[in-house]
């Protein structure tokens, strides 16, 4: 006899995605309270931005709220029976991502650059922030077409490259196990594997998506 799994379809792959979205949620809310207690010269992370927090908050903000709305966005069950929420949750996300893309790319480019940090670092964020920024009005671009399928594979590519904190945090973990301290020079190969990673998967996902019945598609009729 088969378990009945306890979590409703509709919510399956969004708690996935959330959850892949959680050391990202950790680190921003890690960052939000050393500001909030006014202790953020304790984390280097934050203390480079010396008091100018609100573009640090905007940015971390925006992330959060694109990476939440967006998991949800990818449920074909809630798609079909919220139209109408979807497409204003739908709206709210592209907002926070473009936001937290370009706060990103201004926070790289006109702050000090992190202990960790090297020019060749700081071009591969900004180019993958920028690829956000793209990604998110490419798919309005197609949505506007009633292009749904050019529209789901644009946001897959911004939610992977959103949520590539995770992949990168993972990657570094395995890093610190098996060889030690981090470098700059590893940093950065590092954060750029994690880059890759995701879009690769991506590229995986929305490959998989024209080809099986079995994954989700949104034009598909549900019961």
């Amino acid at each position: 006899m088969q378990m009945r799994n306890p979590i409703p379809s509709a919510w399956r792959i969004p708690l996935r995605l959330i959850g892949l979205s959680l050391l990202p949620f950790m680190s921003s809310a890690s960052r939000l309270i050393s500001i909030g207690n006014q202790d953020a010269a304790q984390d280097p992370n934050v203390a480079r931005f010396d008091g100018s927090w609100e573009i640090l908050v905007v940015h971390i903000l925006c992330g959060s709220l694109f990476l939440l709305l967006a998991a949800v966005q990818f449920s074909p069950e809630l798609w079909a029976s919220y139209r109408a929420w979807h497409r204003t949750a739908g709206k709210v996300a592209m907002v926070a991502g473009v936001i937290a893309g370009a706060s990103g790319m201004w926070l790289i480019l006109a702050y000090p650059r992190g202990e960790l940090a090297t020019l060749t670092l700081d071009i591969v964020r900004v180019g993958f922030a920028a690829a956000l920024v793209v990604s998110i009005i490419a798919a309005v671009a197609a949505i506007r077409r009633s292009d749904v399928v050019r529209h789901r594979a644009w946001m897959i590519r911004a939610f992977a490259l959103a949520v590539s904190g995770s992949t990168q945090a993972l990657v570094i973990g395995i890093w610190l196990g098996a060889i030690g301290p981090l470098t700059p020079q590893s940093a950065t190969s590092l954060i750029t594997i994690g880059f890759a990673i995701n879009i690769a998967f991506a590229e995986w996902w929305i490959h998989a998506l024209s080809t099986s019945p079995r994954i989700f598609n949104p034009q598909r009729k549900t019961s």
